[in-house]
């Protein structure tokens, strides 16, 4: 949970907001400025424009409007920067990324999806690898579905469960049959995977350019991870989860490449 704080505007007025509120303050109060400047354009002869269509039939003199559009200028200067501070933070980017996720159209998410499936199955390190793992996609992640049955006999596919505070990686073969886990997702009912990788595929909150990850704050890919320090490791996203800075912590695990729908980033 992304808390709330109390922010004070230069003018002396104060907000108490989280990121996303920040976020919606700055939408508002772009629309406030974009009203004040329409009225500036449209100043009559005597400096006084009246507004309809909707708002009130005030007539509004040129030192109000050009103080008004000062006023959200800078309101909105002070939003970004707090958004920025707040976004510094993983609770403040992980709050960020939600409402982020709530705003996009699930049919482009799902032309994204294919189009970054297509790049990892073309990429050389996918090609090589015999033994991949995959993860059962939540509905704002990169969708899986479909890629893992295409490739499941055709490569050895490994999908992880959460058992407790951990990952524990199953194979899936052509009988595996699955149940629903801790997060609502499909998981595979096999025996543990013990054996080694070829290539692990990632999903995150977010990326930055880097190869840093942001999780969902269990910790649970961060301490699988770590045990396989050695296997190429893909991230993928859509492309507004790259961001330029993701906070990280000593034990965080970055990823060898990040993977969108428009760019291959490897570090």
């Amino acid at each position: 949970m992304d808390p709330k704080q109390r922010y004070i505007f230069s003018d002396g007025e104060s907000v108490e907001a989280n990121v996303t509120d920040l976020f919606n303050l700055m939408e508002q109060n772009q629309q406030y400025l974009v009203n004040y400047q329409e009225m500036r354009d449209h100043l009559d002869d005597g400096a006084y424009v009246a507004r309809g269509n909707g708002f009130c039939e005030t007539q509004y003199s040129e030192d109000f409007i050009d103080n008004q559009i000062s006023k959200y200028q800078s309101r909105l200067q002070q939003l970004m920067r707090w958004a920025i501070e707040r976004m510094a933070t993983k609770q403040g980017l992980r709050a960020y990324m939600r409402n982020m996720k709530k705003r996009q159209n699930p049919a482009q998410l799902d032309k994204d999806s294919e189009q970054i499936m297509e790049m990892l199955e073309k990429s050389p390190v996918f090609q090589k690898a015999q033994t991949v793992m995959l993860y059962s996609s939540l509905p704002d992640e990169v969708r899986t579905t479909d890629f893992i049955e295409k490739w499941r006999n055709k490569k050895r596919i490994i999908l992880p469960t959460v058992v407790g505070d951990d990952i524990v990686p199953v194979e899936l073969t052509a009988d595996t049959e699955f149940a629903v886990g801790d997060f609502n997702i499909l998981e595979p009912q096999n025996k543990p995977y013990t054996g080694g990788y070829d290539l692990m595929v990632v999903p995150g909150m977010a990326f930055d350019p880097a190869g840093n990850r942001l999780g969902r704050g269990k910790g649970y890919y961060d301490r699988f991870l770590s045990q396989h320090t050695t296997v190429p490791k893909i991230g993928i996203c859509f492309d507004f989860q790259v961001v330029e800075k993701v906070p990280t912590e000593p034990n965080d695990i970055p990823m060898d490449a990040v993977l969108t729908s428009e760019d291959f980033r490897c570090r």
